[in-house]
């Protein structure tokens, strides 16, 4: 073998050797992955990117058929406003910015979503129409929307999560 061949193959065993070290990482959520283009909204808490599924990484939003009542007592589809708020932060021409980290059980992204520096994770709790969700980061903004009685923190309802579970049975 001449010291080229040997050149050759030690680059190539590196190359392949970081290749798996990246992917490690990407794996185990050490790395993040940037997606940004424009969206098509999925839920309140769902959306797609280049035809990658993203989930809004921090919170919960309610359900697309979930209903919940008005503080008159009237029922009304909170599921679905909180897609049309969702819409309202994220307009149809307006690119948008998601940091992830790894991907959950449904092969979706994980990711905190920006339109600017907007964070609109934070905002669909802000507006009350997500809550925070196994995580602590947005809990002071949801408690904010609790006191000054933001969306439907202003009547009654199931948080999504326990929405999920009642259906299921």
């Amino acid at each position: 073998m001449n010291k080229y061949s040997k050149f050759f193959f030690l680059f190539l065993y590196f190359i392949f050797f970081q290749q798996n070290i990246f992917a490690k990482k990407i794996i185990e959520g050490e790395l993040n992955t940037s997606l940004y283009g424009k969206v098509k909204i999925i839920d309140g808490d769902s959306i797609e990117i280049k035809n990658e599924k993203i989930r809004f990484i921090g919170i919960d939003a309610f359900e697309k058929k979930q209903e919940c009542s008005r503080k008159d007592g009237s029922k009304y589809k909170c599921g679905e406003e909180a897609i049309l708020n969702l819409l309202t932060i994220i307009s149809s021409d307006q690119p948008v910015r998601c940091v992830a980290k790894k991907k959950d059980l449904y092969k979706r992204w994980l990711a905190t979503c920006y339109v600017g520096k907007l964070d609109v994770n934070e905002n669909m709790v802000l507006y009350g129409n997500a809550f925070s969700y196994m995580s602590k980061k947005y809990k002071t903004v949801e408690n904010e929307a609790k006191k000054v009685r933001a969306g439907a923190w202003a009547g009654e309802f199931i948080f999504p999560w326990e929405w999920r579970k009642l259906k299921k049975k």
